[in-house]
C-alpha cells in the first residue's frame, strides 16, 4: 500500500482498538496498519454514484449497500479493508460495522491506490467465497475493470461504455450512472 505504515505487528484486536480512537481510517494487512490516503472530489462522486444506483435495488432484494465507512474482514488473510462500495445480502451478517461476505465490491482507484487495488486487493477479494463481482473504477480514464466469478474461474472485462452486471442483485449498472457529474 502506498500510505505510511503505523506500528508493526498489531493483533486484529489492537488494530480495532486503534481504529476506534483514530480520526483517520486505516487498513490492516496481516499485522501492518496503513493510513488511508484522502479522496478526491472525483473519487467521492463516483463512489457516491455507485452507492446511489445500487441502494434502491439492494433494498428491494433485502440487501444492504455499504459506502466507504464500514470494514471488510478477510479472516483467512488477516486483513481489514474499507472498500469504497460493498453489497451485502447474507442475513448472517449481523454486525454493524465489520462484514465478511459481500457479493459485490467496487474500488474507485487513484494514482495512490491503483497498485493496491489491482494487485493486493484483487488477490484478497477473489478469496472471498461470497463475492461474485469486483469493480476497479478509474474516474480519470472513465473505464471500469470488471472481475466476475464464473464456473471456470474469474473472468475479466474492461468497459468504457455499456453497463456492469451485478448478478447478486439481478441488476445492470450503467457506466453513465457511475460517471455522472464528471
Amino acid at each position: 500500500m502506498s500510505a505510511r505504515p503505523l506500528p508493526p505487528n498489531l493483533s486484529p484486536e489492537e488494530y480495532l482498538a486503534l481504529e476506534e480512537k483514530s480520526p483517520v481510517r486505516h487498513e490492516y494487512v496481516d499485522g501492518i496498519v496503513y493510513e488511508m490516503p484522502g479522496e478526491s472530489k472525483e473519487h467521492d462522486e463516483v463512489a457516491g454514484n455507485i452507492y446511489t444506483a445500487l441502494r434502491p435495488v439492494a433494498r428491494s432484494r433485502g440487501c444492504w449497500v455499504a459506502f466507504e465507512g464500514v470494514k471488510l474482514w478477510i479472516p483467512q488473510l488477516h486483513r481489514y479493508y474499507y472498500p469504497d462500495v460493498m453489497v451485502l445480502c447474507d442475513p448472517a451478517e449481523t454486525q454493524s460495522h465489520i462484514f465478511q461476505r459481500p457479493c459485490f465490491i467496487a474500488e474507485v482507484t487513484s494514482p495512490t491506490t491503483e497498485a493496491t487495488d489491482r494487485r493486493e486487493k484483487l488477490q484478497a477479494y477473489r478469496s472471498i467465497e461470497s463475492l461474485s463481482t469486483y469493480l476497479i473504477v478509474d474516474p480519470e480514464a472513465r473505464c471500469v475493470d470488471v472481475f466476475h466469478r464464473a464456473s471456470a474461474g474469474w473472468q475479466t472485462l474492461r468497459l468504457e461504455t455499456g453497463s456492469v452486471d451485478v448478478p447478486c442483485l439481478g441488476f445492470s449498472l450503467p457506466l453513465e450512472a457511475i460517471f455522472e457529474g464528471l
